[in-house]
């Protein structure tokens, strides 16, 4: 199941969950102030394999657009 980053809009509080796709649209309740006025955020994608799988990615083209 994919890992889901969260942002509460009354405490200010992000958490993370492990939830199913058909799920993470839903609100979801914070864990600090039991609020459901929460909302998904995009964060980080994580890789697998920690900082070994990064170091055996290629290095980006020079003249990439996207650095």
């Amino acid at each position: 199941m994919p890992m889901y980053q969260f942002s509460c809009r009354d405490c200010g509080q992000g958490f993370e969950k492990k939830l199913r796709m058909s799920q993470a649209s839903a609100n979801q309740i914070c864990p600090d102030c039991g609020s459901v006025d929460t909302r998904k955020v995009f964060g980080a994608i994580a890789i697998g394999g920690g900082s070994q799988a990064m170091a055996a990615l290629p290095p980006r083209p020079v003249s990439s657009p996207f650095s």
